[in-house]
């Protein structure tokens, strides 16, 4: 061989060696998260917007995940694309005319910034559980503005209800596909005629900040009920339940990597794989849109039958075992179960019922409404964060299958709310909520919150005082008319019961049923 030819032939094996490093290079690039691109594109005409929808409801995740759900001509869309796909996505939406941008040209590296690397969240979380474990002292206080796993919040929670008997219960809503428990709190004492409120978070994976909210929430009850008379007022006249993570399974995996956005912006729960053919191919994904698998209006609107889109409404309304035995648990409570909030992010919005269709409206509207409007007013006045409050097509879109539209529809809620938390709909960060912004969305999220509470408390504590004053005036009307009430009992022993209409009427006192004379 001569001298030219062997380095001919080095030269073609150097060519070689760099494409498989670059191939290895660009392929754990993929794996770890690199290049994830936001969009946010703009339908302009009616076609567009249609165009957008189809996507929206039949889009891999794994290729592009919506974070708003197109709605209206010229409402924007963000849309996350994986890093293999940027390309196609770009020559799509240049094909069909849309105007777009890229609001975030590498989501990995803004999840670094604003959420922090791996290794500092797993330092937290051991340095938690082993206070947790060791502290007998501290059993109530969890720090704020951080995110925590699923096993410290669940040992927090067992904490509080074990070393707080008094005022908090550990509760068990159900279990998850992958076998765990869904717990929360169960704060005030119960007694039978008190009105029931549920507050629940997390049904959706990724949004982080409603978890942390609830969390919030149940660490200054258990800090503050001294010292906070409010507080104190719930404490003794409602009974208040809190289910900071519905989905622990979705949760969790968010959390395996936290700064690859294919883990970190998974929405659904954590289902085996189903496939369906989406006009293309045959795709088969995992998980179900928990948020989508309630019996109202099931899979009418708003949700998908493709498994791969992150919309999936599921083979059937409560087919999911979280879904199912958190109505279970919802409907245990009915009759007394006054209020129900459910915690997302994000868009600053307070919905109402009903999602399905604009202006269908439950009977109750104008006082959903009006303590809505309160609510929205009280949340303002600490930040000055503005929101908006509607039915879900009135002012972000149309959907079916949410828990509470059933909750409202199944269970004749007063008072049935989702709370779309910060940031607001416009905002490019969307998911990755700055640190720095938690505690100011938890609080100003109490302030609001507080309006319901304060309605279902008050409300109550004016029906036990009508109570009281119609059994005062009751004892004062109550008397025998007639002069034989003794005689007639002693004849015949059940005639109180058996004519109980005429012995109200002529002898309530003797026959102990002052209780019922009108009023």
């Amino acid at each position: 061989m001569t001298t030219s030819m062997l380095l001919f032939f080095q030269m073609i094996l150097r060519v070689i060696l760099t494409v498989i490093l670059l191939c290895i290079a660009t392929c754990h690039s993929l794996e770890k998260g690199d290049g994830f691109q936001v969009f946010r594109v703009l339908p302009t005409t009616n076609q567009q917007l249609l165009q957008m929808i189809r996507l929206f409801e039949t889009a891999d995740t794994d290729r592009a995940d919506f974070w708003h759900a197109p709605s209206v001509v010229n409402g924007t869309v963000d849309i996350m694309v994986a890093p293999e796909h940027t390309g196609q996505f770009q020559k799509y939406l240049e094909k069909h005319g849309y105007t777009y941008q890229i609001a975030i040209q590498d989501l990995r590296t803004l999840l670094i910034e604003k959420e922090g690397n791996i290794s500092t969240h797993s330092t937290d979380d051991a340095f938690f559980m082993k206070r947790l474990h060791d502290d007998v002292g501290f059993h109530s206080r969890l720090r704020m503005g951080e995110y925590y796993s699923y096993s410290v919040l669940s040992t927090w929670l067992q904490r509080i209800a074990e070393n707080m008997p008094d005022i908090a219960k550990l509760i068990k809503v159900g279990t998850t596909i992958e076998g765990r428990d869904i717990l929360g709190l169960k704060f005030g004492k119960d007694t039978p005629d008190k009105k029931v409120v549920v507050i629940d978070a997390g049904i959706h994976a990724r949004e982080w900040a409603a978890i942390h909210t609830a969390s919030y929430f149940i660490n200054l009850i258990v800090n503050s009920r001294e010292g906070d008379p409010q507080i104190q007022n719930y404490l003794d006249n409602i009974v208040l339940y809190i289910i900071p993570v519905l989905n622990p399974d979705g949760y969790e995996y968010t959390r395996t990597d936290k700064t690859n956005p294919r883990a970190r912006m998974w929405r659904k729960s954590r289902s085996p794989k189903a496939c369906a053919f989406d006009g293309v191919r045959n795709s088969c994904c995992m998980g179900v849109d928990l948020n989508r698998n309630f019996d109202f209006r099931f899979s009418e609107i708003g949700a998908s039958r493709y498994p791969c889109s992150e919309i999936y409404h599921g083979p059937s309304a409560f087919s999911e075992p979280e879904s199912k035995a958190y109505s279970q648990f919802l409907a245990s409570l009915k009759g007394r179960l006054e209020a129900y909030i459910t915690l997302h992010s994000y868009s600053q919005l307070w919905i109402y019922s009903y999602s399905h269709r604009k202006f269908t409206y439950a009977p109750d509207i104008d006082e959903t409404r009006r303590v809505a409007a309160k609510a929205v007013q009280e949340l303002g006045r600490m930040y000055g964060t503005k929101y908006r409050h509607g039915t879900g097509p009135e002012i972000i879109y149309a959907f079916s299958g949410g828990s509470t539209d059933w909750a409202k529809e199944t269970l004749k809620i007063k008072y049935s709310y989702t709370i779309e938390l910060r940031p607001g709909y416009e905002e490019w960060n969307g998911f990755v909520l700055d640190k720095n912004q938690l505690i100011p969305t938890a609080k100003e999220t109490w302030a609001g919150v507080t309006v319901v509470l304060d309605e279902v408390t008050n409300q109550w504590k004016s029906s036990k005082n009508r109570e009281s004053e119609l059994s005062r005036i009751r004892q004062e009307k109550c008397s025998d008319r007639l002069s034989g009430c003794a005689y007639w009992l002693q004849s015949s022993p059940n005639i109180c019961r058996i004519s109980q209409s005429t012995m109200i009427r002529d002898c309530a006192k003797t026959c102990d049923l002052c209780h019922m004379i009108a009023v």
